[in-house]
């Protein structure tokens, strides 16, 4: 190959990779969501860092952040005691409400209502998912909460909770059916991690049923040539026809 031909080559790879856009699922978010004040839910805020990030993207939205490991909601106290508008709750959404078991493992990130696979540390690494104790925490549906709290719309849902997020989803059936959820961000993970996951497609079906259409798939990790995790945004129908209206009008 001349070098003349090397260089332009490369300036077209740098063309082409200047116009490709970012893959970053927050703001993909941000682009989809224009509500000047919207409510954003953070399950699985951990120790706030997830809600920093939509601080900086949506400067007046209002954030509930729930984290049942009373260590990580320290941190998360910590990380957004100045923010006048951050909502925290030291409790788990879940498919019920009442009380269970949390399992606190090695790493606290990988904490979960759910137990360890016994397959996980060959995805994963030694160690991480190992289970030391149990903390009894408190947990509530969203529906339950979002009465409770006269929330009737909920521009963002973001789920992280190692395995539970399809919990999470059964408990908010009512909010699901009547779409006054926008737009779903959550992590999918593929690998055998937790005893009783549940798997993509029953997800995809779940939110199928009331009217949710996947938009994406972000931030893919993979292990031995498959796919263990992924990250995805769902957007309800309603949602899809006035985002894409308003894109068209535009």
């Amino acid at each position: 190959m001349s070098g003349r031909l090397r260089t332009a080559l490369k300036r077209l790879e740098r063309r082409l990779r200047r116009r490709s856009p970012k893959r970053d699922p927050y703001a993909i978010t941000r682009e989809l969501v224009a509500a000047l004040e919207p409510m954003i839910f953070d399950v699985g805020a951990n120790v706030g860092q997830t809600a920093l990030r939509y601080r900086e993207l949506f400067p007046s939205a209002t954030i509930h952040c729930f984290e049942p490991f009373p260590p990580s909601f320290e941190r998360l106290r910590e990380a957004l005691e100045r923010d006048a508008k951050a909502r925290l709750h030291l409790l788990a959404l879940a498919a019920s409400g009442g009380s269970a078991r949390l399992k606190a493992n090695r790493s606290a990130a990988t904490n979960s209502l759910l137990a360890s696979d016994r397959r996980a540390a060959h995805y994963w690494g030694g160690g991480l998912l190992d289970t030391e104790h149990e903390v009894e925490v408190q947990t509530r549906t969203l529906d339950e909460f979002c009465s409770s709290e006269g929330i009737g719309h909920v521009d963002v849902l973001k789920l992280d909770v190692q395995g539970a997020e399809y919990a999470v989803l059964e408990g908010a059936r009512e909010m699901l059916a009547a779409q006054r959820i926008d737009v779903i961000y959550m992590e999918v993970i593929t690998a055998p991690t937790y005893v009783g996951q549940r798997e993509l497609h029953e997800y995809l079906a779940l939110l199928h049923e009331r009217g949710y259409r996947l938009f994406d798939f972000y931030n893919p990790a993979r292990r031995d040539g498959r796919l263990i995790q992924s990250d995805i945004i769902v957007v309800s129908t309603q949602f899809l026809e006035r985002y894409e209206g308003a894109r068209t009008a535009g």
